[in-house]
């Protein structure tokens, strides 16, 4: 994932409104990603406040996993080229670009909250495991949700390299993250793009729900710190405005309280751990595959 390099930080509310813009915008949106992923759901915030229907699907589609790797968000509006950065999809819809520096500053906590996802392996699996794909079609959902173990597996073979050469932040480095991006909140409009959301807003409201899908240490300090009582309004402001989107993790956690997310049936999480025992017992493919990947992102200059 790529942030967006670019300077304007507000936007109006006439700017935030993509039809206001006279867009020419897609009919409908194919996704491939996770909803655990901030990108991802930055991007399905984005459309779902545009109004614009779309399809989720959590297995990545052969042509990106060939060009691109497991890089979620890859986006395709109608039948056009797939996209891989959140910032510029949602700029594609009328929304505003972010700021460097607050783009550094999610950058940076994202990196931070990474790193925590493996304090409890297990549990790193097992919430992935409720990850509901949208293909209407029952034989494609089973399909997807054994090949979605794969990405799956990427990444916990990718932070798991990663700690081995990083010490997982603590609770001050938390904190200080969130004061950062709460002080760029404008204390005169609801949101961070002003009178309505704008791409930041979608952004870092993905990284909230990121963040509440497993018990961590940025959890609790989002939850309990005091100083971070604007942030926590901030995010009541958006769990209102997204009451009706059914990806929340933040829905019964926060105010005000909405319906819980919709989940993968059990069947659908059977064909899940299926994939997943099948990443292991390929080792001698799987991690080769995560190098490539990996090196594939690195080198088409996808991700920082």
């Amino acid at each position: 994932m790529t942030l967006p390099d670019t300077r304007d930080t507000k936007v109006t509310e006439v700017e935030t409104q993509p039809a206001k813009k006279n867009k020419e915008l897609p009919s409908h949106v194919t996704v491939y990603g996770n909803d655990h992923s901030p990108w991802v759901q930055a991007v399905l915030l984005g459309l779902h406040d545009a109004k614009i229907p779309y399809t989720l699907v959590t297995a990545p589609p052969l042509k990106t996993l060939l060009s691109a790797g497991v890089l979620m968000p890859a986006v395709r509006f109608d039948d056009s080229a797939w996209r891989y950065d959140s910032g510029d999809v949602l700029q594609s819809l009328g929304y505003g670009a972010v700021a460097e520096a607050p783009a550094r500053l999610l950058s940076q906590l994202f990196l931070r909250a990474a790193l925590t996802r493996l304090d409890r392996r297990w549990m790193f699996w097992y919430r992935f495991s409720f990850s509901r794909d949208g293909d209407p079609t029952m034989w494609r959902r089973a399909r997807n949700n054994f090949a979605r173990a794969l990405p799956v597996f990427y990444f916990f073979m990718l932070i798991s390299f990663g700690r081995q050469r990083v010490t997982a932040p603590d609770q001050k480095a938390f904190v200080e993250a969130f004061e950062a991006l709460q002080r760029t909140l404008p204390e005169d409009t609801p949101f961070f793009g002003g009178k309505a959301p704008d791409t930041f807003d979608f952004q870092l409201f993905g990284l909230v729900q990121m963040i509440e899908t497993m018990p961590s240490l940025p959890h609790e300090v989002l939850c309990q710190y005091p100083t971070l009582g604007p942030l926590r309004d901030w995010i009541s402001v958006m769990q209102e405005r997204f009451a009706d989107y059914d990806r929340l993790y933040t829905a019964q956690r926060f105010e005000p309280k909405s319906p819980a997310r919709s989940v993968a049936t059990p069947f659908e999480r059977t064909c899940y751990w299926c994939g997943a025992a099948m990443c292991w017992l390929a080792l001698p493919l799987t991690v080769p595959f995560v190098l490539y990947s990996s090196a594939r992102i690195r080198r088409n200059g996808l991700m920082r």
